[in-house]
């Protein structure tokens, strides 16, 4: 039990912030159990839990196609209490021009053929070097339905696609793909705005982490989902990301995060990880530099002022990719239509290597010396 005006979560960030503060100062004492998570444990479910109870939006985001990431996100969202929290559930990989089959398949429960059901994310507006054919996605969408599954239709949580209505049919400029491309987050806003806020509803966002960073005064204008929300609706998004390593670890922040449990939420208000250079952990974001070179202006940002929290699953030695099944390309038809794709947008893909099965293990991604921030 917690002492007299000391709230759970109160303890549980103190926790957080004198675990760092260990790290930080190169102590080599033994993390204590209350240190470790134990028994006071902020997991996922945890936090966005008590988001909810302040805030009608919770952003999530992700390192694309992170296997444990998503085993969080299912874990969370077949917990019992979540229908009871949020309304809707928004996300980046899924195509708005079906948002009827998305509602039939997810809302109605009827049959949806896999053929139309595939269209759903694999027509989006960063086609081909996006196809989400990563099975964790279609595994989101049937754990969704599931979820669903067990709920009277008016509980059930409704999936909103925020990626723009394109139709790959009508398309055949490189134009016609950069107009929409360059919507994607404005496009999401606006539905959020719409769909969820106008209608008293709450939601969860699911996006990659570039996209539900906090605006920083100062910085180029809003320009991600959740900074965007923010300053067009004056609603204030619950924003947390996971956490995966540069190589290197630039800064040393994964070997403090080594000393705490896998699955576990650690705020950035107040604590050691809200002071951590926001370049040492997020990949480079350019602007020009004093010499008219390029820099990482994520340098002099520290993660209290993008994120209010951090998912830790892992060292990079324990993260796993999710990764597309090359027999899904020896379909002749969706095989021609990448590469009709691709050619109209001037090869940027390598399609040839989607016939290939690709590595499992994460690996971190290398920044250039120069745009480094330790």
């Amino acid at each position: 039990m917690t002492g007299p005006g000391v709230s759970r979560r109160r303890l549980i960030g103190a926790c957080a912030a004198g675990l760092g503060t260990a790290c930080v100062t190169g102590s080599t004492r033994p993390a204590s159990a209350a240190e470790r998570g134990q028994p006071a444990r902020l997991d996922l479910a945890g936090a966005v839990f008590g988001a909810f109870q302040r805030h009608r939006l919770v952003a999530i985001g992700e390192y694309h196609g992170l296997q444990e990431h998503h085993d969080a996100l299912v874990t969370l969202l077949t917990d019992p209490r979540i229908p009871g929290l949020a309304d809707d559930v928004v996300i980046e990989f899924g195509n708005s021009l079906h948002q009827d089959v998305a509602d039939r398949f997810l809302l109605a429960l009827e049959p949806v053929p896999n053929t139309e059901l595939r269209r759903v994310w694999r027509d989006n507006t960063n086609s081909p070097l996006a196809t989400w054919d990563e099975p964790a996605y279609e595994d989101f969408f049937r754990a969704l339905r599931a979820v669903n599954w067990r709920l009277p239709a008016g509980r059930r949580l409704r999936l909103l696609l925020g990626d723009p209505p394109i139709d790959w049919t009508t398309i055949t400029t490189p134009g016609q793909v950069t107009a929409l491309r360059n919507e994607r987050d404005a496009f999401a806003a606006s539905l959020v705005e719409r769909e969820v806020l106008s209608k008293g509803r709450r939601a969860l966002i699911c996006y990659g982490a570039g996209h539900v960073l906090h605006h920083v005064p100062g910085r180029p204008p809003p320009g991600g989902v959740v900074s965007l929300i923010e300053a067009q609706t004056g609603q204030r998004v619950f924003s947390l990301i996971t956490l995966t390593p540069l190589a290197g670890d630039p800064g040393g922040t994964f070997g403090c995060l080594a000393r705490y449990p896998r699955g576990i939420v650690i705020p950035a208000d107040g604590t050691w990880l809200g002071s951590v250079n926001s370049g040492d952990i997020l990949s480079p974001v350019l602007a020009p530099g004093p010499s008219g070179q390029p820099a990482n202006i994520n340098c002099a940002i520290p993660l209290a002022a993008v994120i209010d929290g951090g998912l830790y699953l892992g060292q990079a030695s324990d993260l796993t990719m999710s990764r597309p099944d090359p027999a899904i390309y020896l379909d002749q038809s969706y095989w021609a239509e990448l590469q009709r794709r691709n050619t109209l947008q001037g090869g940027v893909a390598d399609l040839n290597a989607l016939r290939q099965e690709q590595p499992v293990r994460f690996e971190p991604e290398a920044v250039p010396p120069p745009l480094q921030c330790s």
